[in-house]
């Protein structure tokens, strides 16, 4: 009965860390699954952006740019490519995330503002008591400071 019990254990113990593989492996999977994702859409967000640019010579093209709504969505956008460009260029993996810890992170904390503030949210600008503390910022941008 003994060894049933050690012969069930060794099982157990090599099903445990297989899972762990496999589960890793699948979380590998899905960040290169995100990772395509995110650069297909970038690239045709440039794509479109490039073709209007080079278009501004139509006509058309210029009357349709002076569309009110139109630029309500050009604003939003401006405004969601800074933060992913932000967040992209600037936040490490050992950062304030909104990922691990106990407390939401800087990005998250952002969002949220966002989200409450729908339409008349605007960035926090220095001095603001929901602007980052200079220790804080520092430590978001050392790294492109770093490559320049």
């Amino acid at each position: 009965m003994d060894r049933f019990h050690e012969i069930l254990n060794n099982l157990n113990t090599n099903l445990s860390s297989n899972n762990k593989q496999l589960a890793n492996d699948d979380l590998q999977e899905y960040k290169e699954d995100f990772y395509n994702m995110s650069l297909g859409s970038l690239k045709a967000i440039m794509t479109h952006a490039k073709n209007i640019l080079d278009s501004l010579e139509n006509p058309t093209v210029r009357d349709n740019l002076t569309e009110s709504w139109l630029q309500g969505k050009i604003a939003v956008t401006e405004d969601y490519m800074r933060t992913i460009h932000d967040f992209v260029m600037y936040v490490s993996d050992n950062d304030d995330t909104s990922e691990g810890g106990s407390k939401p992170g800087l990005w998250e904390n952002i969002r949220k503002k966002k989200e409450r503030e729908g339409k008349k949210y605007r960035p926090a600008k220095p001095g603001d008591k929901d602007r980052p503390d200079p220790k804080m910022w520092e430590k978001l941008t050392k790294d492109s400071k770093k490559s320049k």
